[in-house]
């Protein structure tokens, strides 16, 4: 299955008086491209939570490699890294397209849960959702 990468471009009130992107508006991405990676598995990110699934994120990290500014035009690489019907991890590849380089690593993990926040294996209650993420994570698609 191939994943195209999330793309777009820098916006102006994401930089900081550097002229650089903030360090925050990063973590932000990542979630703009996994909720492109969901989409392009075929799950609406709003359709799953009217379905009473919620996808909490446990952790996030980005590692900073070359700076973004307004303007530039880049992408996210994301795949799934594991998954196990119940937690799932991602992993992000950030893409200044405009410089040719590399601006970010990052990393993040999740968990299904219930409305309520209890964790929830996907397997028998959503099984679209259980087969599309190991479908995806079978793949090693990028």
């Amino acid at each position: 299955m191939e994943i195209l990468p999330y793309s777009r471009e820098v916006y102006y009130y994401e930089t900081d008086r550097m002229d650089i992107v903030h360090h925050s508006n990063y973590i932000r991405w990542l979630e703009e491209a996994r909720i492109h990676l969901l989409g392009q598995l075929g799950i609406s990110f709003p359709e799953i939570e009217k379905r009473g699934l919620l996808i909490p994120v446990l952790s996030a990290e980005c590692q900073y490699k070359f700076p973004l500014r307004y303007g530039d035009r880049f992408e996210i690489h994301c795949r799934i890294e594991s998954f196990n019907g119940c937690r799932f991890s991602l992993s992000y590849r950030i893409y200044n397209k405009s410089a040719e380089k590399l601006s970010g690593i990052g990393n993040s993990s999740h968990c299904f849960t219930d409305v309520n926040l209890k964790p929830v294996r996907i397997k028998k209650d959503y099984p679209d959702v259980f087969e599309a993420f190991e479908k995806a994570s079978e793949s090693g698609q990028d």
